[in-house]
């Protein structure tokens, strides 16, 4: 499917700095095939979107996320961090595959619908009878359809040696 996106303000963010006040973009599926000045060339069979008033730009990258945390965005909102930390780290504790997915989704949701289209999780929560959780988020950023590098993470002092639960 071609989309064209016609009368755009466009940013391209490349080396020259070129911008355009009006400009358009041509889509060929999941792929940017023309990005210029002025009207999009005619493409038979083409859907064309007025992009007037609207920016594009490439898209935005997250560095740095913790996708689970989605799920308990809503808990301990009064505490400082570390009472947070503290809170929540029991409740994190029941994380599985499924919980794991359904916040990756819905945090990936909301990255994508804010520009971001490619991700870093740093995560280092791996419950024991959890399952695979990285499998999990891998899949909810396809179903999502952005780009996705996870990052397995540690931490090496627990609360036993004067560190944060676990």
């Amino acid at each position: 499917m071609t989309l064209l996106i016609d009368g755009c303000a466009v940013a391209t963010v490349d080396a020259a700095g070129t911008e355009h006040a009006s400009g358009h973009l041509v889509l060929d599926g999941p792929w940017i095939t023309a990005v210029g000045a002025g009207p999009a060339p005619g493409v038979p069979g083409a859907t064309r979107i007025d992009g007037r008033g609207c920016l594009a730009t490439p898209g935005l990258v997250n560095c740095h996320h913790h996708l689970y945390q989605w799920i308990t965005r809503g808990l301990a909102q009064q505490a400082t961090l570390f009472e947070w930390l503290v809170q929540l780290y029991p409740v994190w504790a029941g994380l599985d595959a499924e919980l794991e997915h359904d916040a990756a989704r819905a945090a990936l949701a909301a990255l994508a619908l804010s520009g971001c289209t490619t991700a870093s999780d740093h995560h280092y929560l791996f419950p024991r009878r959890g399952g695979d959780l990285l499998a999990a988020e891998v899949e909810a950023a396809r179903q999502v359809g952005v780009r996705f590098h996870p990052c397995r993470g540690s931490m090496d002092l627990g609360r036993s040696r004067g560190g944060l639960p676990p």
